[in-house]
C-alpha cells in the first residue's frame, strides 16, 4: 500500500512538470541552412528575407509556409549579428532573434493572427536595425 501511495504522489508531481515542459514549443528543423561567414552576407540575407516577408500580405496557408521557409535563412543572419555585434546592436539582434523564432513557430503551425502580430513586431525592430546599416 505504501508503494502505491508513493507511486501516486510521484506521478502527481512529475506529470505537471512534464506538461509545463511540453508547452514550450520548439520549431521542427525542416531545412539545413549554412551558417553565414561575413557581415555583408548577413546584411544581404537580412534585407532580402525582410523584403520577402513584407511581400506576404494574405497570410493564408501557402504564405505562412513560405514565411516559415524564409525564417530559416533569416535566423542564420540574425544569429550572425548576435554573435558578432556588441552593445545595443547585439541586444537588438537578440530581441529580433526571439521575434523571428516566434514567427517561425507560428507560421509553421498555421497561426495567421499571432504570426501577423510577431511580423509587425519584427518589422518595427528590423527598421531600427536596418537604419544603422
Amino acid at each position: 500500500m505504501k508503494k502505491l501511495v508513493l507511486s501516486l504522489l510521484i506521478f502527481m508531481f512529475v506529470l505537471p512538470v512534464q506538461a509545463i515542459n511540453d508547452l514550450k514549443e520548439k520549431p521542427v528543423q525542416h531545412l539545413k541552412v549554412a551558417d553565414l561567414s561575413s557581415m555583408e552576407a548577413a546584411k544581404n540575407v537580412f534585407i532580402n528575407s525582410t523584403a520577402k516577408i513584407k511581400s506576404k500580405n494574405k497570410l493564408n496557408v501557402l504564405e505562412l509556409e513560405q514565411i516559415h521557409i524564409i525564417t530559416y535563412s533569416l535566423e542564420k543572419s540574425v544569429a550572425y549579428f548576435v554573435k558578432n555585434l556588441r552593445g545595443e546592436r547585439q541586444s537588438l539582434a537578440k530581441e529580433i532573434a526571439i521575434t523571428v523564432e516566434d514567427i517561425h513557430i507560428n507560421a509553421e503551425n498555421n497561426r495567421p493572427k499571432i504570426t501577423k502580430e510577431h511580423i509587425d513586431k519584427y518589422f518595427n525592430l528590423a527598421d531600427k536595425f536596418i537604419a544603422d546599416f
